[in-house]
């Protein structure tokens, strides 16, 4: 096992601890910058802090104490405020899924014991509806917010950065979301675990969905750990035209915004006739590298423009990505580093490093946890992992033993510390021969063929099944290379039929095919 430097960062451990000084050391910084109504809006680290601890005041003031707050709506300052007060307040953040169906949320914040809910103006018809059916018992309007922050209130409200501060519910791929608690300690101690394994210079975007833990950790926390500016991208909708405006060199994305960006790069070239010209470039710059001449920046300034020009780190997380974009991106000037997370943790348990980095891997553990393969499955143990899920003792007694918490993800760990993951225990194929089949290794086999846009691998009846979504005039080539990847393959690990869909996998909002449905 080597043993990698660490970025130098304070341990944080509760957010008034971080917020207090921040608030001292960069007062007239700017912390958060959007669009409002055409115009830019900067809010400087005295001002959140000012902003915090008003909005906690008015929380006190109406009696919320230890109560669970929901909060809804796309991103936004208002919505990055409400969390910090409900949980500086000594209250209970229970972010709110916004694609949720309104049943579903009615069931969330019933399960949550959710007193009040936030949200924005955008989902005022769905606060309604909560309010009217008896599913919450208060309502505020983020569009009020500006109005309670005219009226400075300050109370100082006790709180214990290791009780539960945050409800957070799981995505749900294959079953039913369940309420993971999560403390103060648990997410600042993972933020700055996230700090010292990754270097960040320069400003980010938060783009990814906030009620999404990796969101909320990596792009808000840690950024404000590493004194970054954050830009705050509304939605995937204005995600390009938010990247020209705000032109951030760093970001934290899923690999399907890596997918879509690489796709919309060659479909530009594709459609301008410049398709073979950058295939060339990219075969020059390749080859110049090699002798530490690094062209990267000037060849390819036209192509990182569409990204603002300034682009050089994507931290990707939430699911598996696949090497080929991370080679491709590498190829243009953009590193993307690979991590991996679960809400559980915080959520990040391990990422590549910015120099200290393997293809396939999803790096190395953050120095607040410790990551263990017991019977072939990942498990974590550490100041971020969870309290537990809430009001479910069984399941947290089936997930937490003997102190290692199980992701429920197949894996190993070479001999350098870089994890790999193989697979998910829950979707393992057990044949009659007893030989084991990872789905998800086909599945990455499979994706490799030209035009296979999606596929989820199965066995009903033992019989190794591949349901593939492509277009139809690419079917009869895509089964004819099947057949040439079968003869690659163990008899036993061979696709033994192929079913063709005409649309794309049903998904979570986190953008996760479901399985088994």
């Amino acid at each position: 096992m080597i043993s990698y430097p660490l970025n130098p960062h304070p341990k944080f451990t509760n957010f008034k601890q971080f917020i207090d000084t921040n608030a001292s050391r960069y007062a007239k910084d700017v912390a958060f910058q959007f669009q409002r109504s055409q115009q830019l809006t900067t809010i400087t680290y005295q001002k959140f802090s000012d902003d915090i601890n008003t909005l906690c005041g008015y929380f006190s003031q109406r009696g919320l104490h230890r109560s669970s707050i929901a909060v809804l709506g796309e991103n936004s300052y208002g919505w990055i405020l409400a969390y910090f007060a409900a949980v500086m307040s000594d209250n209970i953040v229970v972010p709110v899924d916004k694609e949720l169906h309104a049943d579903d949320i009615a069931q969330l914040l019933k399960s949550s014991d959710a007193e009040l809910l936030i949200c924005s103006g955008t989902y005022a018809d769905v606060a309604d509806t909560m309010i009217q059916n008896g599913h919450v018992k208060r309502v505020i309007s983020m569009e009020n917010f500006s109005t309670i922050l005219e009226i400075p209130v300050r109370t100082e409200a006790e709180t214990n950065e290791a009780d539960l501060c945050a409800i957070i519910f799981t995505s749900g791929t294959t079953g039913k979301p369940k309420g993971v608690m999560l403390s103060q300690k648990d997410l600042m101690t993972d933020a700055v675990g996230a700090c010292q394994n990754v270097y960040i210079a320069g400003s980010s975007m938060l783009t990814l969905p906030l009620h999404h833990t990796f969101a909320f950790t990596a792009g808000v926390l840690a950024m404000l750990i590493y004194h970054v500016p954050i830009s705050i991208s509304r939605s995937l909708r204005t995600f390009a035209a938010d990247m020209k405006r705000f032109r951030p060199q760093n970001m934290f994305l899923v690999p399907l915004y890596v997918e879509t960006m690489h796709k919309n790069i060659w479909k530009t070239a594709k459609e301008q006739g410049k398709e073979r010209l950058l295939k060339g470039m990219i075969a020059l710059s390749n080859f110049t590298r090699k002798f530490g001449i690094d062209l990267r920046r000037k060849l390819f300034k036209s192509v990182l423009e569409n990204f603002g020009g300034n682009l050089t780190l994507v931290v990707s997380g939430g699911a598996a990505i696949r090497q080929e974009y991370i080679d491709s991106f590498d190829a243009l000037g953009i590193q993307v580093l690979n991590g991996y997370g679960i809400t559980e943790c915080a959520p990040v348990v391990a990422v590549n490093r910015n120099k200290d980095f393997c293809p396939k891997s999803i790096g190395l553990p953050l120095p607040c946890n410790n990551v263990q393969v017991i019977n072939g499955e990942i498990c974590v143990q550490g100041e971020n992992v969870m309290l537990g899920y809430y009001k479910d003792e069984a399941a947290t007694a089936e997930a937490i033993i003997d102190g290692w918490f199980h992701t429920g993800d197949l894996g190993c760990i070479d001999k350098n510390g870089f994890i790999y993951i193989t697979g998910r225990k829950k979707n393992l194929i057990i044949l009659s021969n007893g030989k084991n089949v990872s789905p998800e290794s086909l599945e990455e086999k499979l994706l490799a063929i030209p035009d296979v846009l999606e596929v989820v691998v199965s066995a009903p009846e033992g019989v190794i099944t591949a349901e593939v979504f492509a277009e139809q005039t690419e079917q009869e080539r895509i089964q004819e290379n099947i057949m040439t990847l079968n003869k690659t393959l163990p008899s036993y690990q061979r696709i033994q039929q192929v079913k063709f869909r005409g649309q794309e996998f049903e998904k979570t909002t986190t953008k996760k095919i479901k399985r088994g449905m």
